[in-house]
């Protein structure tokens, strides 16, 4: 019978990993998922949609174990430039077409992409094809939704979600001012 995880750990309770599960990225993007631990486990996992599961997550299974999850070596295309705005250039164009992204000062990964590293030839930038992990920017609006969930509880996942709320609360609140003052 495989680990059932159905859940993120609580990181509030400390528990240490009873198994180790390697993931690539695309699997770690998957709510539903059949995987083997490293120690020949068999899991299940099925969480909520959208749940991203960034290298080191630990996973909770219905028995109580503890699964972390490791972002495990795929094929990678590096992108460096001869100049920060070449770079910048590179990263402008992957943005524009909502790329996940893996960025550093002077570099920046991403998954193969022929077209894109044609593209990026283009604008001088070096491409260069490695085996290593890969865990990408979580985006702004990626990462799934925070409820005051300290499981949940990634500010850096969902700036976008928060960036949006506090406008949405902002306008509201200003609609509600100007409702008011014509009342009076």
């Amino acid at each position: 019978m495989p680990l059932r995880c159905t859940r993120l750990h609580d990181s509030t309770a400390p528990a240490p990993a009873t198994h180790e599960l390697h993931l690539v990225y695309a699997e770690r993007v998957k709510s539903r998922l059949a995987a083997v631990c490293t120690d020949g486990t068999a899991v299940a996992i099925l969480l909520p949609r959208g749940t991203v599961m960034r290298d080191g997550t630990l996973l909770a299974a219905d028995d109580g174990a503890v699964v972390h999850v490791v972002a495990a070596a795929q094929a990678v295309t590096r992108i460096s430039a001869p100049t920060p705005l070449m770079l910048l250039r590179a990263v402008y164009h992957l943005a524009n077409r909502h790329v996940p992204a893996c960025l550093a000062a002077e570099q920046v990964l991403i998954e193969p992409d022929p077209v894109l590293e044609r593209l990026l030839q283009s604008l001088g930038a070096r491409i260069e094809h490695l085996q290593i992990a890969f865990d990408p920017e979580p985006g702004a609006y990626h990462g799934g939704h925070s409820h005051g969930d300290p499981v949940h509880a990634d500010p850096a996942a969902t700036v976008g979600e928060q960036l949006s709320i506090e406008a949405h609360r902002e306008r509201l609140a200003a609609l509600a001012a100007e409702s008011s003052e014509r009342r009076t």
